[in-house]
């Protein structure tokens, strides 16, 4: 697989028709076919499938998709980084986050750092997590930021963080969820709730913990982010059980946050490739995220139990 074969594929799924990618391409039709066949051969599974009078992305190729942007950003990246390496100027400093620590933590991390300091130029990638694991074994992140489990072999935790999931509701609603007073999962079965989408990794926490409650929520509503579980809280008259990250890191206007009782966590890291030299502004980096989590996130707490302020 090479740079025209990612290209080729994207801009299929981007416009769902091999004719009319091959006229933006300048290409003939039965060559974007051809590529798009010996790419099925190779990955061993078809990228796209038929819907009516145009194609659409499979379940892999919706994943694929991802990761076809990602090499290519990173072979497009290479010439500038060689060239950095050898000249020993100063790299970028890349980062591949998940779509919360990327959102509610990287740039209050950014915000802390004194502007003269940072590095030239700072590249934030968002991604799920086992390719932000991916990244930084490819070379084409030097820090990640990820939700536990990260299962990439090769990949090694520079520091673990866990803090309890937080309740968001609409201001317009807060008397009814006073300001101070945690929240019961159990008070909420008469609510339209909003949970995560992913039962393998924080949904199913969340779904053990309504189970011990014995509480089933009257509607769900399931989002695949934290944002959009925010926003429904504060549009459709629901309450959103939401990792504590991106609800005190980038809180929209008109939601406000209140403790839950039950004690559901959301655990995290900063994590680096397995032999990568440690950096001045890596270290730096780590520590203005440690410092903006102190000075956000209540009850915020290294894995190994210790509190930031002890550390």
């Amino acid at each position: 697989m090479n740079r025209k074969d990612f290209i080729t594929f994207l801009k299929v799924a981007e416009t769902g028709s091999v004719t009319l990618a091959a006229e933006l391409l300048g290409r003939s039709q039965s060559s974007v076919t051809r590529c798009l066949q010996d790419l099925d051969t190779r990955l061993g599974f078809d990228l796209f499938e038929r819907v009516g009078r145009r194609i659409s992305l499979t379940a892999e190729g919706v994943a694929f998709e991802e990761e076809a942007r990602r090499m290519l950003a990173m072979l497009d990246d290479l010439p500038a980084r060689t060239r950095a390496r050898a000249s020993q100027t100063e790299q970028p400093l890349t980062i591949s986050a998940t779509y919360a620590l990327g959102t509610g933590l990287v740039p209050q991390a950014i915000a802390r750092w004194p502007a003269a300091d940072r590095p030239r130029e700072i590249r934030l990638m968002q991604a799920a997590p086992n390719a932000v694991g991916q990244d930084l074994r490819s070379g084409n992140a030097r820090i990640g930021l990820a939700s536990l489990p990260l299962d990439v072999p090769g990949v090694k935790a520079e520091r673990l963080y866990s803090a309890p999931l937080v309740v968001a509701v609409a201001e317009a609603r807060a008397a009814e969820f006073p300001e101070g007073e945690a929240v019961s999962l159990a008070d909420l079965g008469k609510q339209t709730v909003v949970t995560m989408l992913d039962q393998t990794r924080l949904q199913g926490r969340i779904r053990q913990a309504l189970d011990t409650a014995g509480m089933t929520p009257e509607r769900t509503i399931r989002a695949n982010s934290s944002v959009a579980a925010l926003q429904l809280a504060r549009l459709a008259d629901s309450i959103a059980i939401v990792e504590p990250i991106t609800a005190y890191g980038a809180t929209p206007e008109g939601v406000v946050l209140r403790p839950l009782v039950e004690p559901i966590d959301f655990t995290f890291g900063f994590f680096a490739a397995e032999g990568a030299d440690a950096t001045r502004s890596t270290q730096t980096f780590f520590d203005l995220c440690e410092d903006a989590l102190e000075a956000l996130i209540p009850h915020i707490r290294r894995i190994d139990g210790t509190s930031l302020s002890e550390t």
